[in-house]
C-alpha cells in the first residue's frame, strides 16, 4: 500500500505482547511463513523469484512449465487445458478458487501473475516502470534525482485504515510523500477519518479533489487499501465535469471489494491493539457492502488507472500479513488482506509485484513511489495510456508458453 513494514525490535516486542506471539496459533504462523512449502526458483511475468510454494504442481509450473521445460506430460496437459479454457481472459474469484482446489493456492496465484503479464499494456507498463525504478534507485541515492514535469502536477495522497493509530506500517504514506516532494512534486494529504466509513471518507476525498481544480496543475491521486474504494466512490460522485483536472489514480493494494477477513471476524485483536474502532467503518468493508458498491463505480474514462499490488506465496508472505494470509486461503489467492482479483479496477493497467504482500509491497517504497509517478507521467504525456482501453490491451494476450 505504498507501505513498508518498519520491523524493529520495539515493534516486534509490542506485537509479541499485543498479539500473544507465544500462542500455538501464531507460533505456527511464524513457522509456516518461514519454512512452509517446496523450494523453487523461476520467472513469471518477467520477474525472477526464489521462494517456497505450497505444492509440487506450483513448483513445476514456475520452474518448468513457464520456462518451456515440459517433462511431465500428465501435468503439462492439465495446465494446457487451463490456458485453453481461460482463452486469454483474466481469472476472477471463481476461476482462481477452482484452480486453487484443483492444483493449489500458490499455483493459482502464479497463474494470475502470468496472465497479468500477458496483457500487452501491462507488459509495457512493467517494462517502463522497471527502467524508471532502476534509474530512480541510483539517482535518489546519489542525490541527483530530478523530475522535469513535477511542477505541472499535484499529488493527492489518501491514507488507509487506522493511519493515525497504526503508524509503524506507514499507513499515512509519509515515506513516498517525502520522496516525491524531494524530487519536486507538490503533495497534498486528505485528512480522512481513520476508522470512518468508506462513504463518509469519499465525501472528504471529493472535497479535496474539487479544491485542487483551480491550481491549473494536473492531479495524480494515490490511494492505499481501504482508501481505494473511497477514491473510486469520490470520482464516481464527481463525474467527468468535476474531475477534468484528474489525470491518474494509482490504486495501491486497493480493497475495492472488501475483505472476507471482516466477514469472518478473523482479526478481533485490532481493538486490543489500537482501541475501540467505529463499527460502521468496519461494516463498510464487508464483502457484501463492498461488492455492491463496486458495481456502482463509474470512474471517468479520462482518468488513467494503475492497479499496484503484491502476489505472495507461502514462502514470501511477511509475518504481519501471514495473520490474514492463511485464513483467506480457503477463498483462493490473496495478499494477506484482500483476494487478488478484488484489487483490480477494470480499464486500467496492472502492475503486480510477485513475492510481495499487502503490508510489504516494496522494500524501497520511496523509490517505488517516485518511479510510479514518473512512469505514469511518461505514459500520460506520450498518450500511451489511451491504448489501455483499446482492443490490443484487453482482448489480445500472448499464447501460453510452448516448448
Amino acid at each position: 500500500m505504498l507501505i513498508k513494514i518498519l520491523f524493529d525490535e520495539n515493534i516486534f516486542t509490542m506485537l509479541k505482547s499485543k498479539l500473544l506471539l507465544g500462542t500455538p496459533l501464531l507460533a505456527l504462523l511464524v513457522a509456516l511463513s518461514a519454512c512452509a512449502g517446496v523450494p523453487v526458483r523461476g520467472t513469471v511475468g518477467g520477474q525472477t523469484i526464489e521462494t517456497r510454494v505450497d505444492s509440487e504442481a506450483a513448483r513445476y509450473y514456475l520452474a518448468n512449465y513457464l520456462a518451456g521445460k515440459r517433462n511431465n506430460p500428465a501435468l503439462d496437459a492439465r495446465i494446457d487445458q487451463v490456458y485453453q479454457t481461460m482463452d486469454g481472459q483474466m481469472p476472477g474469484r471463481t476461476e482462481l478458487k477452482e484452480l486453487s482446489d484443483e492444483f493449489s493456492v500458490d499455483f493459482a496465484a502464479l497463474y494470475m501473475a502470468d496472465q497479468i503479464a500477458r496483457v500487452p499494456a501491462n507488459r509495457r507498463f512493467r517494462s517502463d516502470f522497471d527502467q524508471a525504478y532502476e534509474y530512480t534507485r541510483k539517482a535518489l541515492a546519489e542525490g541527483r534525482m530530478q523530475v522535469p514535469q513535477a511542477g505541472n502536477y499535484d499529488v493527492l495522497f489518501v491514507p488507509t485504515y487506522l493511519y493515525k493509530r497504526i503508524t509503524f506500517t506507514g499507513a499515512d504514506m509519509a515515506t513516498p510523500r517525502k520522496a516525491l516532494q524531494q524530487v519536486g512534486f507538490i503533495c497534498h494529504f486528505v485528512e480522512t477519518q481513520d476508522d470512518g466509513t468508506i462513504e463518509a471518507n469519499a465525501d472528504l476525498v471529493a472535497d479535496a479533489i474539487r479544491a485542487l481544480a483551480p491550481s491549473g496543475r494536473r492531479l495524480l491521486i494515490v490511494s492505499a487499501s481501504k482508501s481505494g474504494p473511497e477514491v473510486a466512490l469520490a470520482l464516481t460522485r464527481l463525474g467527468p465535469a468535476e474531475t477534468h483536472h484528474v489525470a491518474a489514480w494509482i490504486n495501491t493494494v486497493g480493497a475495492l471489494q472488501g475483505t472476507p477477513l471482516i466477514d469472518d471476524r478473523v482479526l478481533p485483536e485490532v481493538e486490543f491493539i489500537v482501541g475501540k474502532v467505529n463499527p460502521a467503518g468496519v461494516a463498510s468493508m464487508t464483502t457484501t457492502r463492498s461488492r455492491q458498491r463496486f458495481e456502482s463505480f463509474r470512474v471517468p474514462e479520462h482518468v488513467f488507472v494503475v492497479n499496484y499490488f503484491g502476489i505472495p506465496t507461502v514462502g514470501s508472505i511477511s509475518f504481519l500479513a501471514s495473520k490474514g494470509f492463511y485464513p483467506l486461503r480457503k477463498y483462493g489467492p490473496n495478499d494477506g488482506l484482500v483476494l487478488l482479483p478484488d484489487m483490480i479496477f477494470p480499464g486500467g493497467v496492472t502492475l503486480a509485484e510477485v513475492g510481495s504482500d499487502h503490508l510489504r509491497l516494496n522494500d524501497h517504497i520511496d523509490v517505488a513511489g517516485v518511479a510510479l509517478a514518473v512512469t505514469v507521467i511518461n505514459w500520460l504525456e506520450s498518450d500511451a495510456h489511451q491504448m489501455v482501453n483499446g482492443v490490443e490491451s484487453h482482448d489480445q494476450m500472448s499464447p501460453a508458453p510452448q516448448d
